[in-house]
């Protein structure tokens, strides 16, 4: 108990500010509001089933981002809104969620020398190597395609630098043979993004690295190895032998400490997530204050203290010293389940904190079971330490049962809904779990010391009345008397 109430105090406490440590849902905090519009570039109709898809890539990066319970809602044929609780910076996350992440490895056929100019002067650079490139003979029309690398100018220099690259119409390996997408530090301590390969995959990124490097050799020039996300040049490194083993690195040696954190982060993400099936446009953006408001979440917070509160002072009334460990057991519950919210993390919302109080009743019913239980063996002649024994070992079936009942709602609830409902059905099972240990374990532990240090609990300490002790011997006598005269 002691090391489960250091290891929640230390989630709650310690690692990072109280005010910081509970999430909170759309409905209390605010966020953001994103309509998103997907099409396909030739121009073809996109299907219910690939905007369906989409949304589940789309919930996935939200999710990798750090936030939970997104409200992710289809608009008719080819629209998606995306609600995202407590996010400060909109246009990163809709940037994010809105990438297509179609990554392709290609050949570079022929390049130009980097140019750096200002960053209102990217465009007009843009299309001075468009024009220059379209004169290269390795440019043909239909068969190859140009493509733009822009990276920020090294050492903190301010302007962009832009590189132009012709390369294959199409990929020779796209992100379909992608496995696993990890963020990592090089030898260097330079920051990079770490993909590794499925075994086809693998095999025919050999095979093209193995390419560039003997086309290199026969021109006496370096091959390139352009790397392309939704049709931007991340990187071109320089290949000069084939790579085997299926593992690439995405880096950025012109800066000193590698890919900016953010841009690594993202490549992550949507690599990681995979690509949506379709194209997305964003339409709208809007930042949203809380819909429920402050009041609303003081109310809730209030309701539910006061409910445990009155739950303490029943259990405190009615079974006195039994009620004294149970109040002290579920103030142990309460932190535990604060604890494991805030370290799982689980975004709480209105319907959650419903959940919460709900799990509070749940976990207060169990102590009753087992309270009336070892009240009904004290009535009976039992001593007080031979009652606790047996009122914990037949009450607990009892518990059991009602709780699992309790729980197999919970689950299905979850399968069934979406947004803020399931995080009422994932408090309420949490808590379900949770106070099925607090009322068998923690309760008996504590009951366990009082014994221990000697303490004497009288039937009267433990709320059963000499009156009801009287009426016990009494229907016990009776029925002795009446199995005797049966007898007779």
């Amino acid at each position: 108990m002691v090391v489960l109430i250091g290891a929640a105090a230390y989630f709650v406490f310690f690692r990072q500010p109280v005010a910081e440590a509970t999430q909170l849902g759309l409905d209390l905090r605010g966020g953001v509001s994103a309509n998103l519009e997907g099409f396909q570039t030739d121009g073809s109709e996109v299907t219910r089933e690939e905007m369906e898809q989409a949304a589940e890539v789309i919930r996935d990066r939200v999710d990798s981002l750090g936030v939970a319970e997104p409200e992710i809602q289809l608009q008719g044929q080819d629209q998606v809104v995306v609600n995202i609780p407590g996010v400060t910076d909109a246009d990163r996350a809709v940037d994010i969620i809105g990438r297509t992440a179609q990554l392709g490895f290609y050949e570079v056929l022929a390049s130009t020398e980097p140019r750096i100019v200002p960053e209102d002067g990217v465009d007009r650079a843009r299309e001075d190597i468009q024009a220059e490139l379209e004169g290269d003979p390795a440019y043909e029309e239909g068969r190859t395609k140009i493509l733009f690398e822009e990276s920020p100018v090294p050492q903190g220099e301010s302007g962009v630098m832009v590189i132009g690259y012709i390369v294959p119409e199409r990929p020779a390996i796209t992100g379909q043979e992608l496995d696993s997408a990890t963020q990592a530090q090089g030898q260097a301590g330079d920051r990079q993004v770490q993909m590794t390969f499925t075994g086809e995959g693998g095999d025919r990124f050999f095979d093209l690295s193995q390419r560039i490097s003997e086309t290199g050799l026969a021109t006496g020039e370096p091959g390139l190895l352009a790397i392309v996300l939704d049709e931007d040049v991340v990187s071109a490194p320089t290949v000069e032998e084939p790579i085997p083993g299926g593992q690439v690195v995405i880096s950025n040696s012109s800066l000193p400490g590698g890919l900016p954190q953010e841009e690594a982060e993202e490549l992550e993400i949507v690599l990681q997530t995979g690509a949506l099936p379709v194209n997305m446009r964003v339409l709208s953006v809007t930042s949203i204050g809380p819909t429920l408001g402050a009041d609303s979440l003081r109310s809730g917070l209030i309701a539910a203290l006061v409910g445990f509160g009155l739950v303490l002072v029943f259990l405190l009334v009615v079974y006195r010293a039994l009620g004294v460990v149970a109040d002290l057991a579920l103030l142990i519950y309460a932190f535990l389940l604060w604890g494991l919210i805030v370290a799982i993390p689980i975004t709480v919302t209105l319907p959650g904190i419903a959940g919460i109080v709900l799990s509070i009743g749940v976990a207060a019913d169990a102590n009753v079971v087992i309270f009336e239980r070892i009240k009904e063996e004290i009535r009976r002649g039992k001593s007080p330490r031979t009652a606790v024994a047996l009122g914990y070992e037949r009450g607990f079936r009892a518990i059991l049962d009602g709780n699992l009942t309790t729980l197999i709602t919970a689950l299905i609830l979850f399968a069934l809904s979406s947004g803020s409902v399931r995080g009422f059905a994932v408090l309420l099972a949490i808590g379900v779990v949770l106070s099925m240990f607090t009322a068998i374990s923690v309760t008996r532990a504590l009951l366990g010391v009082i014994s221990g240090r000697g303490v004497s609990l009288s039937p009267g300490m433990m709320g059963v009345s000499k009156g009801s002790m009287a009426k016990a011997s009494e229907k016990e006598e009776a029925g002795r008397t009446t199995r005797w005269r049966s007898r007779g």
